[in-house]
């Protein structure tokens, strides 16, 4: 299932199949990864390989729980 993370960034979103994760955001795309723990970890080590987000140290979850389905909103 596809999850994504708000950040003061932008969305980082995590779309993938169930042999191949990449990551997204800001209309940028990097990845594979063979697991959605696999990208989120980059994610969260700012190691994605996505230049603005690997330098922003932005905080993101390394945890998927707190990944939130793709157009699911909390009230």
């Amino acid at each position: 299932m596809a999850s994504e993370y708000t950040t003061d960034g932008g969305v980082l979103s995590l779309p993938g199949t169930e042999c191949q994760w990449t990551l997204r955001c800001n209309g940028r795309r990097c990845g594979p990864w063979t697991s959605p723990d696999a990208a989120v970890t980059a994610a969260a080590h700012h190691i994605t390989g996505l230049r603005d987000w690997d330098r922003s140290l932005l905080a993101v979850p390394d945890d998927l729980l707190n990944l939130r389905p793709i157009g699911e909103t909390f009230d």
